[in-house]
């Protein structure tokens, strides 16, 4: 048999080069817009996703991959090797690890299949399962990478601020009346990961002060492997960010791009903020 496999869901923030060279596969996520319900990068991309989502009153909703999905997803993978690593977004925010699990069982006995919650999504979830991935093309065993990525998933942090409050407010994460005075003083709640789910921690007003707060906690690591700078909408705030990282951390990889669809489900399509992996 090959070497180990490593799957994902499309909420992993992975570029096109990335999932090609180092052969992760990908199960469709499903969002909701309006009345109908896609395959995350399958039946809607993300510039199809972002431009609908200008003309629609509905806020879009993420749900987990189909189990059929993994199944065949887990299937295919098993006529080539007999070891999988599947790493997904966290359960949290949707329960997509335990229909893998559940899709997993379908294999006992023939396909040995680890399923992990990644605690983290979009870039975060990205940068775990590009780890692993690499690893496993290197060469690593099924247990040295399953550790590898228990390892990394401690040292992977995200932090951003919410431009749309309805977001935050239709899933409890703020009060109608936060999100109500918020809008009309365009406050602006700092959100991060916390224990895998979104947690608000801090608020702004000022974009300087938003960024110089994004900035800030960048730099309370000591000892950063990569940042990702993450926006939607919000270029210039975006660029100004970049620069002063860029000046700070010359040696640290930066990754730039907009941030996907399941996460804009989560926090809306104005955000901006950052991803952070500390070295362990």
């Amino acid at each position: 048999m090959k070497k180990l496999r490593i799957v994902t869901d499309s909420s992993a923030h992975l570029t096109q080069e990335e999932r090609t060279s180092l052969g992760i596969s990908v199960v469709p996520l499903r969002l909701r817009l309006g009345r109908k319900t896609y395959k995350e990068a399958v039946e809607l991309k993300s510039d199809a996703f972002f431009n609908r989502l200008q003309t629609i009153k509905t806020l879009p909703v993420s749900y987990p991959a189909v189990l059929q999905d993994f199944i065949d997803t887990y299937y295919r993978l098993s006529q080539e090797t007999d070891e999988i690593l599947s790493i997904h977004i966290s359960s949290k925010l949707t329960d997509t690890a335990n229909v893998a699990r559940m899709a997993a069982a379908t294999l006992r006995g023939h396909t040995r299949i680890t399923v992990i919650d990644s605690e983290t999504l979009d870039r975060g979830l990205g940068m775990v399962v590009k780890c692993a991935a690499e690893a496993a093309m290197e060469g690593a065993t099924y247990n040295e990478v399953s550790r590898l990525v228990r390892g990394i998933i401690p040292s992977i942090f995200l932090s951003f601020f919410v431009d749309d409050l309805s977001y935050l407010k239709r899933d409890g994460r703020i009060r109608d009346s936060q999100a109500l005075l918020g809008t009309m003083l365009g406050i602006k709640p700092l959100v991060e990961i916390r224990e895998g789910d979104l947690i608000v921690m801090e608020k702004v007003r000022d974009r300087i002060d938003m960024i110089e707060k994004l900035y800030n906690f960048i730099s309370e690591f000591a000892y950063l492997k990569e940042i990702a700078l993450l926006q939607n909408n919000n270029q210039q705030d975006a660029t100004q960010l970049l620069e002063q990282l860029e000046a700070t951390y010359p040696d640290v990889p930066i990754f730039t791009d907009r941030y996907g669809p399941t996460l804009a489900s989560f926090i809306g399509p104005s955000a901006v903020g950052v991803v952070v992996r500390e070295d362990f």
